[in-house]
């Protein structure tokens, strides 16, 4: 018969909601992708130069010009730009304002000094004079000393001077500056009246001359606009039919601008006929389906990132901001999409989770993001390898100058790539655009902030790193020195189950961190009352003689509670908190229990009663621990030690776990068991290996 349980109801609700919130997050990434990528179709042939064709003989489509290379029409522009005329316009009202000042002036000079309406004729004569050549000066024009003459050959310099809405090309040494003019109006005063420069140490002729040429920068940069979209583009033009390429035949420089105006043409001509729905029908699938291979790779390898909602984001979070820097970088001329630290993507996954998801989600962020440059296949090869340096260079976080040398080894792959890949497309080391070389080195620099993003995803996101474990691990950390002082026996155990746990894990390929962290504090429920534990104690007595059978249970399993209270007080990760609530899972407290029902062969007995709360262990570290604290405190109790009674201990704790069905949640297969159980039988022989007797 069936009986509805309303908790079982509720957890399966709570298990469904959390499913849809996980396909939810897969459709948000699949849709934001979708809408980054390209709305032309793409174009379906790989190729690169000096290289043979190795697709079917290419015969043109339809009629397409062939566009110059970039690096040409880059080139066309810098001189146009470099030879585009400047255009300064005339003021005139700065001439008239000028030379009526010195009118005016010049009038009250005479004034001031007495001479009334009785000025001499020499006076009078420099007044005209000095008005004449104002008026000739300002009429030929005095240019304003602008920046953009800056590094210009003035004296082959022509510029355009506009008067009367009239531009006239006029060579710049014919104009004068204030300088030029000043020393202008001293020469011709003294040719035409030599007397007259007696007149001027009372009046300062540098007040009347002033720029009337003013730069007009719009004027400039329109002209400029309009001649750089005057360029032309294309050199020549390929008909429909034409033979383009055949089959084996070796890419050309002129085949290589042929099929690339092609692919242009392809992509970009709205008049090229094809099918948009189509195309945007397929671009979906294409990107459901790479999604759908990472959804098949967690479930089948990694489902416990699949029940995470919080590393099910991250993880797409990761992938869609690659690709949409990737989208960015390819439509900004601006920069470069070799300056994206692709290699990140996997030295963040390999830091929080482990090296063949890293290097698979990398592979799939790349798959996405080549669809936006022109050569996916040596975009792929080159950011794959540039990640696998990064993986497997940066080892130990907390090893001083890692960092620095990882990103050493990064750039020198990505350059030596690059440069290879260069070589091998132009024939010619002159042709490597070096300007790349500067964008690489810019992407190995950015990995130097590996560190404090780092930093700021445990905190975001609640990950663990090696660093964070590393000191965590360290005995010198405060409730691990609180533990050895108030339970040193306990300590000392779960040292001991620290080193046993991390040669497991070692050999069957787990965190040796994240298992020696989480040994480390695994009992830190002890310290509250660490006499209940036979490790604590003394041969004065054991406290447990005063207590009934349930009381003492409840004191052992007490422990595994305490220890989450303690833990959640320090702000232990809840990584490690995990280790505390699984490393006895849900077994029962076999010395008590047996002791209660041998005491009380009559009485009915409540199983919960002897038994730990759990959860059972989910992951392979969790069991491992599991086994280790199990066999080490059993270990102290033997009478002899010789490997026959040791591997008979260790078979029989790990026997006794699996009918249990402890291990039934982690990812634990009976090879690692057999392989855990080996290493334990021989680390606890080393440990009581007989010694030779000292002589006395």
């Amino acid at each position: 018969m069936f009986y509805f349980h309303p908790m079982n109801w509720i957890k399966g609700i709570f298990r469904f909601w959390k499913t849809i919130q996980i396909v939810l997050l897969y459709l948000i990434a699949i849709f934001l992708v979708y809408f980054m990528f390209p709305s032309e179709g793409k174009f379906k042939y790989e190729y690169s130069k000096n290289k043979p064709w190795m697709h079917e003989t290419l015969v043109a489509p339809f009629d397409f010009p062939i566009y110059k290379p970039a690096e040409q029409v880059q080139l066309e522009q810098d001189s146009l730009e470099s030879k585009a005329p400047l255009f300064f316009v005339q003021d005139s009202v700065t001439e008239r304002s000028m030379v009526s000042s010195f009118s005016n002036d010049y009038s009250r000079l005479a004034v001031s000094m007495g001479l009334g309406l009785y000025v001499s004729e020499s006076w009078t004569v420099t007044g005209h004079a000095i008005r004449d050549i104002l008026e000739e000066i300002y009429a030929t024009g005095i240019i304003e000393r602008h920046p953009v003459l800056e590094g210009k050959i003035l004296d082959q310099l022509s510029v355009m001077v506009v008067r009367n809405s009239v531009a006239e090309e006029v060579r710049y040494s014919t104009l004068y500056t204030e300088r030029s003019a000043y020393e202008y109006l001293l020469a011709e005063l003294e040719r035409i009246n030599p007397g007259s420069l007696a007149i001027l140490s009372r009046i300062n002729l540098n007040d009347y001359l002033r720029t009337n040429l003013g730069y007009d920068e719009v004027m400039t940069q329109k002209v400029l606009q309009a001649s750089l979209e005057e360029l032309i583009l294309t050199q020549g033009m390929v008909q429909s039919g034409q033979l383009i390429i055949a089959r084996g035949e070796l890419m050309s420089v002129s085949n290589y601008l042929i099929i690339e105006s092609l692919r242009k043409e392809y992509e970009s001509n709205p008049n090229v006929k094809k099918n948009y729905l189509v195309v945007y029908l397929g671009q979906f699938l294409l990107i459901s389906l790479i999604f759908l291979s990472l959804f098949w790779f967690i479930y089948s390898l990694r489902k416990d990132i699949l029940k995470s909602r919080t590393q099910t984001f991250f993880t797409l979070g990761m992938i869609v901001m690659m690709v949409g820097l990737t989208r960015a970088a390819s439509t900004n001329d601006a920069v470069s999409v070799y300056v994206i630290p692709f290699v990140l993507v996997p030295i963040f996954l390999k830091t929080f989770f482990d090296i063949r998801y890293a290097l698979f989600v990398h592979m799939i962020t790349l798959l996405l993001a080549g669809f936006w440059v022109p050569n996916s296949y040596q975009f792929v090869l080159m950011n794959f390898l540039a990640g696998l340096v990064g993986v497997f260079s940066l080892r130990s976080y907390y090893k001083r100058g890692i960092l620095f040398y990882t990103a050493t080894f990064v750039f020198a792959c990505y350059a030596l790539i690059y440069i290879l890949l260069s070589i091998l497309q132009e024939g010619d080391i002159s042709q490597i655009n070096w300007i790349n070389v500067l964008w690489l080195l810019g992407n190995g620099l950015l990995i130097l902030t590996v560190y404090p993003l780092v930093f700021l995803f445990e905190r975001i996101f609640g990950f663990l790193s090696d660093a964070t474990l590393f000191e965590l691990s360290d005995t010198n950390q405060p409730l691990l020195r609180k533990l050895a002082e108030k339970a040193p026996g306990t300590f000392q155990h779960s040292m001991q189950v620290a080193n046993l746990a991390e040669e497991a894990i070692l050999k069957l390929g787990g965190n040796s961190l994240l298992i020696r962290a989480g040994a480390m504090y695994h009992d830190i429920g002890k310290m509250e009352n660490p006499q209940y534990y036979i490790e604590n104690q003394n041969e004065g007595g054991n406290p447990h003689d005063e207590l009934d059978f349930r009381s003492s249970a409840r004191m052992i399993i007490d422990h595994v509670i305490l220890g989450i209270e303690i833990g959640k007080k320090h702000k232990l990760p809840g990584q490690i908190l995990e280790f505390i609530s699984t490393h006895h899972g849900t077994s029962t407290v076999q010395y008590f229990y047996r002791s209660f029902l041998n005491a009380n062969p009559d009485e009915e007995i409540d199983i919960e009663e002897f038994t730990y709360p759990g959860p059972r262990p989910t992951a392979k570290e969790h069991a491992i621990l599991m086994m280790a604290d199990s066999v080490e405190a059993a270990s102290r109790a033997l009478r002899v030690y010789t490997p026959e009674s040791i591997s008979e201990l260790v078979e029989s704790i790990v026997a006794r776990q699996a009918e249990e069905s402890q291990f039934s949640e982690a990812n634990l297969t009976y090879a690692d068991i057999s392989t855990a159980k080996e290493i334990f039988k021989n680390r606890l022989s080393n440990i009581y290996h007989s010694r030779i007797e000292y002589p006395k």
